[in-house]
């Protein structure tokens, strides 16, 4: 039998309060097996335990360039890391962990919930549901925390938003101004239009 001292039992307890946080907010077993310093197997069990069900299976989201395929995207992903950029700014160094990641999560979901339903326009698959899955959250922290992406600010709007380090200045794109509305409701970015409107210029001259 293997004895653990009272801070390490503690430790360990404290692990699995927050590998059950995690999961109930949705998070897959790698994430929360990364996250709590649980093995995979143990973050496997205690998903199980709390949806009845297995995991998920397949890879991760792992899109580099998923916050300018479209402005919901950028607005979401913008808003997540804004929170989770502030709450590091406020925090101890002992707090700068999973416990900042998991309240930044928490106040972005506050936040997105109280979005007025016309807003539910700009989500891709037009369901109700939040777009940014704590799963996808976890990956845009690392690419922030690696400097992938960046956040930049509005001189228009002076709105806080996210780029790709090293892409072309047009990617470099306000989700708030830099925009338009097609037909259908939907937002684009103001560089597809442009695109769209060379296209049908090329057809009508060529």
């Amino acid at each position: 039998m293997i004895r653990l001292s009272f801070d390490s039992a503690a430790n360990f307890g404290n692990d699995l309060i927050t590998a059950e946080q995690l999961i109930r907010l949705g998070a897959r077993p790698p994430i929360v097996s990364t996250l709590c310093n649980l093995s995979r197997k143990l973050a496997i069990r205690i998903y199980k335990n709390i949806h009845q069900h297995a995991p998920k299976q397949g890879m991760l989201p792992y899109d580099t360039s998923w916050i300018v395929r479209s402005t919901a995207n950028n607005i979401h992903a913008s808003i997540f890391l804004g929170i989770r950029h502030d709450l590091l700014l406020l925090s101890s160094p002992a707090d700068l962990s999973t416990c900042t990641f998991i309240t930044a999560y928490q106040l972005y979901g506050r936040v997105i919930a109280k979005t007025p339903p016309a807003h539910n326009k700009t989500y891709q698959d037009g369901s109700q549901s939040i777009p940014l899955d704590i799963n996808r959250a976890w990956f845009l922290s690392r690419q922030l925390d690696t400097s992938d992406i960046q956040f930049k600010t509005c001189y228009r709007c002076q709105a806080r938003y996210l780029g790709i380090k090293n892409l072309p200045t047009p990617f470099y794109q306000c989700p708030i101004c830099d925009v338009w509305t097609d037909r259908s409701g939907r937002r684009r970015w103001i560089t597809v239009k442009s695109q769209m409107t060379n296209l049908k210029t090329n057809k009508t001259f060529g």
